[in-house]
């Protein structure tokens, strides 16, 4: 039996019929062009936000980012820099899906990649190629910006992590103190470490710091951070130096009272280690109420 061919009506039901089904096919299953693809976001326009270089001791030095952009399909051009006036031509721009790379002619002897990605609606990503010391690095993260630069929401900077570092190395330190650990206290102290104190003078190497630390402190003394008087400050290229004030207490003898002392410890980061490298105590004294 060949096919039969539909007559009069039944040729209208059949002629929608197939128009019916073809549209929803094509709502269903794009043309197979259109697989694969994916048009690139439209980056042209002002770009604000942060450029933050994170050093290894989790210091950050936060910095502004400003970037001009101008998207021809996959190509982005324009400039960028640290403000709305210092602006570096972008040499090379690219677009692929969600990822954005950028190369940025600083100068003669420098440029700058950025590998971004767009993220809920912001460039967020990394910067190499940086004049900067090793271990650290450079992220980015920027939101559109009218024709004054102005954004809908502030800049956020990268988090400073330094005062929480040299805070956390205290308090691991003078817990070995205070519990006589003499182990832990040797791993946080460097073999040439010199102590100064204004009642005893000088005492270099780690050796006598931790047999004067066994003959005069454990169980004898227990040593308490004064509320608010750590300072940190970072070293370029050594570490950080840690000021403030504390108590010591007698258990046991507490007719003997509270004494009272400042003091600044240098602290050296070395692969990835902290050791103290130098101490200052002085100005000891009664405990003052």
């Amino acid at each position: 039996m060949g096919f039969i061919l539909p007559s009069g009506r039944n040729r209208r039901i059949a002629g929608f019929s197939r128009a019916l089904v073809s549209c929803v096919f094509v709502l269903l299953f794009p043309s197979i062009s259109a697989v694969g693809q994916t048009r690139p976001p439209n980056l042209t326009g002002n770009w604000v936000g942060s450029f933050d270089i994170i050093h290894p001791d989790g210091s950050v030095d936060p910095g502004d980012a400003y970037f001009l952009l101008a998207q021809n399909g996959e190509k982005v051009t324009g400039s960028a820099g640290r403000s709305a006036k210092d602006q570096s031509p972008i040499t090379s721009g690219k677009v692929v899906g969600n990822a954005v790379s950028l190369q940025v002619a600083v100068n003669a002897q420098t440029t700058v990649t950025f590998d971004l990605s767009i993220e809920n609606g912001r460039l967020k990503g990394a910067a190499t190629g940086i004049p900067t010391e090793a271990g650290s690095r450079a992220v980015v993260e920027v939101q559109r910006a009218g024709e004054s630069w102005q954004t809908a929401a502030p800049t956020v900077h990268v988090r400073d992590r330094l005062f929480d570092t040299v805070a956390g190395l205290d308090r691991k330190l003078f817990d070995a103190y205070n519990t006589c650990d003499l182990d832990t206290l040797g791993a946080l102290v460097s073999d040439d470490l010199e102590f100064y104190h204004d009642k005893t003078g000088l005492e270099v190497g780690k050796k006598p710091f931790l047999t004067a630390i066994r003959k005069n402190i454990c169980g004898k003394v227990q040593r308490v951070l004064i509320a608010d008087s750590l300072e940190v400050y970072r070293l370029n290229g050594y570490g950080a130096v840690e000021i403030g004030r504390h108590r010591f207490h007698h258990p046991g003898r507490e007719q003997e009272g509270v004494g009272e002392a400042k003091f600044v410890m240098v602290w050296r980061l070395n692969n990835g280690e902290w050791k103290i490298t130098r101490v200052l105590s002085y100005d000891h004294a009664a405990a003052r109420d």
